[in-house]
């Protein structure tokens, strides 16, 4: 059968190596297939370097097939993304899963994902009661709701998306086996250690014109392009489009494009974000709904399965 690993590589570097070089120690002989994001991140970040530059240095260290997850499906809250990217891999035969985490512990998650599976209308009640009271994000509710229910959450980034994995797997009873492979350095951590660094620490030398060498195989010809570079572009935007139109991009409810009109003032993107962001929403989703607005993605999609995944977890953003 074939492995599967979904990635960003934003930017590919030697953890990525570490862990392709893992799988075809541990799975001689097998396909590698990766389902790996277009030109903006799941969080709604523009990606270093562009679909083809990633998908030629993956193969040139073991990969046989990349996927490319498109913009309308990967950059979503991560349920979502999740559903989308198992789904791919699923699709293309994959009968294992192989994913960094923090707690390398998937026989928990597992555990924890059936039993949510097991009592999912207490979960689903329980969570919409502690959204609506306390006014939580979703991730946040998830989380304190888990902890009511199994004793046990996941705040750390590569656990909470692998726990979505899990319960993907879980959930539509898909035949697939999951692997973990310890990360060496925090996912936004500064530390180094060896030639390990991660890709957001990689990503700030890449910005300020640092070699990177040391840690991953990717040059640079010229610094890449960053989402705040084309703030001015979405404050264009919001001035010159109608709130009606807005309000027709998927990941927009519950009013919140009057918080983004109210806000579009301030100077920097940054400021903007810092600005829409509160205990309801999270500033991942705040720069998601501006990657989605940057883009123009108010119109009816034709994937009509998407746009009901969407509908359906829409007060349950990320």
């Amino acid at each position: 059968m074939a492995v599967g690993i979904i990635a960003e590589y934003n930017p590919f570097h030697n953890g990525h190596i570490k862990q392709l070089n893992w799988v075809k120690e541990h799975f001689p002989g097998e396909k590698i297939i990766v389902v790996m994001s277009d030109k903006y991140s799941q969080r709604g970040e523009l990606i270093v370097a562009p679909f083809g530059q990633r998908k030629k240095i993956a193969k040139k260290y073991g990969v046989d097939k990349v996927l490319k997850l498109k913009f309308e499906e990967g950059v979503q809250a991560a349920h979502i993304f999740a559903y989308n990217a198992v789904m791919k891999l699923y699709r293309a035969k994959v009968d294992k899963i192989v994913f960094g985490s923090e707690s390398n512990d998937p026989d928990s998650m597992l555990y924890c994902a059936k039993i949510m599976k097991e009592k999912h209308s207490e979960f689903s009640h329980l969570l919409m009661q502690k959204m609506k009271k306390s006014g939580l994000s979703y991730p946040r509710a998830v989380s304190e709701v888990m902890n009511e229910l199994v004793g046990e959450s996941y705040q750390l980034p590569n656990d909470i998306l692998g726990f979505e994995y899990i319960k993907v797997i879980v959930d539509n009873n898909l035949p697939i086996k999951v692997h973990t492979l310890r990360r060496e350095v925090g996912f936004h951590s500064e530390e180094v250690v060896d030639e390990f660094a991660s890709a957001s620490y990689l990503r700030k030398l890449i910005y300020q014109g640092q070699d990177i060498s040391t840690f991953s195989p990717m040059r640079f010809k010229k610094t890449p392009a960053t989402i705040s570079s084309l703030y001015w572009k979405f404050q264009k935007i919001m001035n010159k489009v109608p709130l009606k139109k807005i309000k027709r991009v998927p990941l927009v409810s519950e009013g919140i494009e009057n918080l983004l009109k109210k806000n579009i003032v301030h100077p920097t993107y940054e400021s903007f974000i810092e600005a829409c962001t509160s205990k309801r929403y999270t500033a991942s989703r705040i720069q998601r709904i501006v990657a989605w607005i940057l883009n123009k993605k108010w119109k009816k999609q034709s994937n009509r399965k998407l746009l009901q995944i969407i509908k359906h977890h829409k007060k349950e953003e990320n």
